[in-house]
């Protein structure tokens, strides 16, 4: 008799556990993630960080991707950036000669990835493009395209997701005020996607970028979130970080919707 219990104990907890698909993705390295969303992920997101430095950044933007066929996702990152820096820090590789405050378009990424294996595990391979919408007189974006390849990889169990990834990235010297060389720089990024209930999810990230240009440092932080779903099509999700390295952000916060199509 207590074996029977146990036993539906144990299929009540499996069952109020939600699985885990290609539509909970981490929020640092969405695109990188080995998974392919099952339909459609639309995605108005606000953001906040803060810099020891002496500065901060307001985003308000979309995330769009679609899955094409059974094994190709592609989509789009775009919005608008409020950017505040003191004269004297260091941007894009070089120090401020005077201080900037304004919002204006932010630079756009274009993404596409392949999924080369399915299952529960999963490797998926791709490419981003940034495109220099930002003004980059006046600091939003370095003025100059970005090119990524990447490589992706998640191992999924019943009760926890792995997600792995791997990049390198290169830009053109920059053409924002201090023209600062353009480096070829490193991406690698680990994190973990954990159900609680039905409702909730938690994610959990480390990701690192070596220097993209000369007289930067390495950059590297840490990100906690969670992701609520009341329904079937639709998500909150949240999260806040921290630097793990000098010149990475002091503190950074996000707050999203997902619909999911």
């Amino acid at each position: 008799m207590i074996v029977f219990v146990l036993c539906l104990s144990g299929a009540a907890a499996e069952a109020a556990i939600h699985p885990i698909s290609g539509n909970h993705r981490l929020i640092d390295r969405f695109v990188e993630d080995g998974a392919i969303v099952p339909r459609g992920w639309i995605e108005l997101v606000a953001g906040y960080t803060d810099y020891q430095q002496g500065g901060r950044d307001l985003v308000a933007g979309t995330v769009v991707a679609f899955r094409f066929g059974r094994d190709v996702e592609a989509g789009l990152f775009g919005g608008m950036l409020d950017r505040r820096r003191s004269a004297g820090t260091p941007l894009f590789g070089a120090p401020l000669q005077e201080e900037i405050d304004g919002a204006g378009l932010a630079d756009m990424a274009l993404y596409g990835k392949y999924r080369a294996l399915s299952g529960p595990c999963e490797l998926s391979v791709g490419g981003r493009v940034t495109i220099p919408l930002g003004d980059e007189q006046a600091g939003r974006g370095p003025g100059v395209f970005q090119y990524e390849g990447f490589t992706g990889v998640r191992k999924s169990w019943p009760r926890v997701t792995l997600v792995g990834s791997a990049g390198v990235a290169g830009r053109d010297d920059s053409q924002a005020p201090g023209a600062a060389e353009g480096r070829t720089s490193l991406k690698l990024g680990v994190g973990t996607v954990i159900p609680l209930s039905l409702l909730w999810t938690m994610m959990a990230e480390v990701a690192y970028e070596s220097a993209r240009f000369a007289g930067e440092g390495g950059n590297a932080e840490f990100v906690i979130g969670f992701d609520w779903r009341p329904t079937n099509f639709l998500a909150a999700r949240g999260g806040a970080g921290a630097g793990l390295t000098g010149e990475a952000a002091d503190f950074t916060a996000v707050l999203s919707v997902v619909m999911f199509f």
